[in-house]
């Protein structure tokens, strides 16, 4: 008689992200079933050239505010030794991500950071603890994030980002991309909020990454 018993397949978790390419489409952060979306797009020319103009100054924080959507572009000028037109591209990119996250976030305002980095703040793979996130870099790589049907959650708060992706690759979204994710105060992420941590960066690169939370 033949006893050997036929091996299952490993029955695997969902993926919880979704890819969109609409900036309406950011209203599905709230389905149960989600805890991020990737917004695929490319800057244009002149929007990359001015976020490559604001590396000049350096690493360190460049803006970090706390106000309504339409008081970003008045904001960034204030705050920015740069005649207006040689940032209206990215003033006015920011203020369109403020404006996209406020109505995700049924917020009046939000918190904005723009940032130019020349490290890696967060190389854990890690939950945030805030109820939703937005993420873009404008120059360099963007963020890593790890896919739920590979993720080894047990494996976080360990210092074992190898434990964490289980021998899977993160999905690394490309420069322009932006991500909007759940952390774990999110009401609809039922403790499986999105996990994500800083690229690398290699030599001498610097990102320029805007960070919008809520709250």
């Amino acid at each position: 008689m033949n006893t050997a018993r036929t091996s299952q397949p490993v029955e695997r978790a969902p993926s919880r992200h979704r890819f969109v390419d609409r900036a309406a489409e950011l209203k599905g952060i709230h389905r149960h079933d989600v805890n991020a979306l990737i917004w695929r797009r490319s800057l244009d020319p002149q929007l990359r050239d001015q976020a490559r103009a604001l590396l000049s100054r350096g690493p360190g924080m460049v803006l970090d505010i706390h106000c309504r959507p339409d008081q970003v572009r008045e904001r960034l000028h204030g705050a920015i030794d740069h005649a207006p037109f040689r940032i209206h591209r990215l003033a006015y990119d920011l203020e369109r991500l403020a404006h996209n996250f406020a109505v995700v976030a049924h917020a009046i305002s939000v918190r904005l950071q723009l940032e130019v980095l020349a490290h890696q703040p967060c190389p854990l793979f890690h939950v945030d603890n805030n109820v939703l996130r937005m993420v873009c870099s404008y120059t360099g790589p963007g963020t890593e994030y790890a896919d739920d049907r590979f993720l080894n959650r047990d494996r976080l708060r360990c210092g074992d980002n190898e434990g964490v992706l289980a021998g899977h690759p993160p999905l690394a979204l490309e420069c322009g991309s932006v991500i909007l994710m759940k952390g774990e105060r999110s009401p609809t992420c039922g403790g499986l909020g999105a996990v994500h941590r800083s690229p690398p960066v290699a030599g001498d690169q610097q990102r320029l990454l805007v960070r919008l939370d809520h709250p």
